[in-house]
Parts: structure tokens; sequence; C-alpha cells
């Protein structure tokens, strides 16, 4: 996924400096990466069934980077889990038009 430069707003799809100004990215490349690394561990929780370790990755996942698949994969270990009101407010977490 790409990372916004926070000095200029630049899209970088590779690091670890932006593309326009050379600020260093690495840090957020970095973060971005252990981003991915989370949920795709929480998708594989969810998968094997066990919901509320899926539900904490997926919250630590969109701690570094709130992207609609973490807030999903969130909902949805939720909702396995039965726990419908919490289920209900992460999907409302999602943004406008995205589901």
């Amino acid at each position: 996924m790409p990372v916004p430069c926070p000095c200029c707003k630049a899209s970088n799809d590779a690091g670890p400096a932006c593309r326009r100004c050379k600020t260093d990215l690495a840090l957020l490349f970095a973060a971005d990466a252990d981003a991915a690394s989370l949920l795709a561990r929480a998708s594989d929780a969810l998968a094997a069934g066990s919901f509320a370790d899926a539900a904490a990755l997926a919250d630590q996942s969109a701690a570094l980077r709130r992207t609609p698949d973490a807030l999903r994969v969130g909902a949805a270990a939720r909702l396995m889990a039965g726990r419908f009101a919490d289920a209900l407010a992460a999907y409302h977490e999602l943004p406008k038009g995205v589901t």
C-alpha cells in the first residue's frame, strides 16, 4: 500500500526516501509492513476460529495503519465471537462508501 509523505503528501510505493522531497520514510514503511503482518496473522487467527486473537491482532494492525481491511477483520472477529454490539460499532468505523 502506498505510503503518503508527511512533508509533501506525495504517494510513495517504494522507499526509503520520498520520491519527491527525499524525506526519509523508512520508519513509515516499517510500520506499514508491521501492520500488514499483523493483519495477515489476524486473518489466519480468524480462519482458525481464534476470534479473540483475531480481534486483538486486527486492532493492533489498525493502530499502526487504519485500513478498511483491518477494520473489517476486527468486525468479523467480533461478530463470530458473538459480540454483536462491538461488531456493529467496528463496522461503523469503516469510511463512508466502503463495505
